[in-house]
């Protein structure tokens, strides 16, 4: 017997042996899991749409956990038993990619820009003797199957060698895919191939032990650059080295180093901040003279994860609420079916205003849902994941500026970069207390700043350049500052402006 499993809003139909795992259908359609479908974390959510599917009782446990309806399923606990329909949402991924052209130091030939990131890669061929974009491409990251975030990927590596060689080569093969995608069959003068990522994506697509990064204190021997042959990759039709960008610490990759290039701060007089909000909240603090930089466990809550309706910022997600009458603003004018980060300020700063929550996180009248729309609800323990998030990324801004001895006064700008940046409302999350008072007006979002400086560095000598950086730059570990503890308990309070 076999049933047929339709996928919305990708319209795909995949035929199935009765009992089939739903989750052998959904690694095929590049589905997160994202504690690797281990079955513990209650976060692979999917909506049913028609059909059925059963439930046991740990299942149906993980789902009142999540307070999620009788018209959600978890994929890892769901088997095929008859014909249905689910909505997933990582279809139409929305991709923060950067349209900048390039007009400093000019050269001859080509170079492609790779933003290897745990969700999204994006890839950018450039003329270097125009400095324009000649094409884009993008993609879903396929080790998400294995883990949303990076630990999850660590602990799948570390199972086996042939885990750690699957992400190696799954990597390796959708950068090359897209590659192949930019150049079309041309024959381009390639010069060089950027890659910049987080230190694990780093690790991953360059095939080093992970293990040194698991275990305290957490350090890695590979952090600096590394050159490859295109052959030696695999790559055997493209001629060009590769090069994949050194981590500027061991948990805080070339994504940050090429963002911190993007916004020129090693050559600033005045102290600009970087954050990125992607999977994990890295911030930078400095100017010509100094740059401290850290990260933060903030960034999963702002992508959906550990929310009970939380979703990534696709077709569906609820990314705006209307502070007069509480209406939502969806994502493709589509039904809503989640939350995204953009959306969960919204929707937190919208029920602070309404006095449905106080400032301590608490729902008032005793309840632990408020519902956002049709069935869609915002729950005690969304709230709480949001704060904890909310709480990393202050208290990393707040310590780096008291470590490197200035005022809140003394910043210029304050640059958001990240997917959380496409929807983000500046002023309700300065009002919630996710930024100062005093950064109003000093925020810009710069969008895929890791891209950005992937193709700067396209067009000089980058090796001077990076070492320049990494010079001035030095590490803060916020969880040994002495500070930590009453800080963070300090900005997990709500603002409510």
């Amino acid at each position: 017997m076999s049933c047929k499993v339709c996928i919305e809003p990708s319209g795909k139909v995949y035929e199935v042996g009765y009992n089939t795992p739903l989750r052998s259908v959904l690694i095929e359609h590049g589905f997160d899991f994202p504690c690797g479908g281990r079955g513990v974390c209650g976060n692979c959510k999917v909506r049913l749409l028609s059909g059925n599917i059963n439930i046991n009782t740990i299942h149906a446990s993980l789902l009142a956990k999540k307070r999620l309806g009788n018209s959600w399923r978890l994929a890892c606990h769901s088997y095929i038993t008859e014909d249905i329909t689910i909505y997933i949402d990582n279809s139409d991924l929305i991709v923060s990619v950067d349209d900048s052209d390039i007009l400093v130091n000019l050269d001859d030939g080509y170079g492609i820009a790779v933003d290897l990131g745990s969700t999204t890669v994006v890839s950018q061929l450039v003329d270097l003797s125009k400095g324009n974009i000649v094409k884009t491409t993008t993609s879903s990251n396929p080790q998400s199957c294995f883990g949303a975030d990076i630990i999850s990927r660590i602990s799948y590596a570390l199972l086996s060698e042939k885990n750690s060689n699957h992400l190696k080569n799954i990597i390796r093969d959708t950068v090359y895919s897209q590659i192949k995608d930019l150049i079309s069959g041309k024959k381009y003068d390639l010069r060089k191939i950027i890659i910049v990522g987080n230190s694990v994506m780093q690790h991953l697509f360059c095939g080093f032990d992970l293990t040194s990064l698991s275990v305290f204190p957490f350090e890695s021997y590979n952090n600096g650059l590394n050159v490859f042959e295109s052959a030696d990759l695999g790559w055997h039709d493209i001629n060009s080295k590769v090069y994949f960008l050194p981590n500027i610490g061991h948990f805080v990759g070339s994504d940050i180093l090429a963002g911190i290039e993007a916004v020129k701060i090693h050559q600033q007089r005045m102290f600009q901040i970087l954050v990125d909000l992607g999977t994990n909240g890295e911030i930078v603090v400095g100017n010509k003279e100094q740059i401290l930089y850290t990260s933060t466990a903030a960034g999963p809550a702002f992508e959906g994860v550990n929310i009970s309706q939380g979703m990534k910022a696709v077709k569906g997600a609820i990314y705006q609420i209307n502070d007069n009458d509480g209406n939502a603003k969806v994502i493709g004018n589509e039904n809503p079916v989640g939350i995204c980060g953009s959306g969960l300020i919204d929707v937190v700063h919208y029920f602070l205003k309404q006095g449905r929550i106080d400032n301590f996180g608490n729902i008032m009248d005793n309840q632990v849902i408020l519902p956002v729309c049709k069935d869609i609800n915002l729950t005690d323990k969304d709230i709480r994941e949001f704060q904890l998030a909310k709480a990393a990324i202050r208290t990393g801004i707040d310590l780096l500026i008291k470590e490197i001895g200035i005022d809140f006064n003394d910043i210029e700008h304050i640059y958001i970069s990240g997917g959380l940046g496409n929807y983000l409302d500046v002023d309700k999350s300065i009002n919630i207390g996710l930024f100062d008072e005093c950064f109003r007006g000093k925020i810009k979002k710069i969008g895929n700043s890791a891209l950005l400086g992937a193709k700067i560095f396209l067009f000089n000598d980058f090796e001077d350049e990076v070492t320049e950086i990494l010079k001035i730059s030095e590490y803060c570990a916020l969880e040994t500052h002495p500070d930590f503890q009453d800080t963070f308990c300090d900005n997990l309070l709500f603002d409510r402006k």
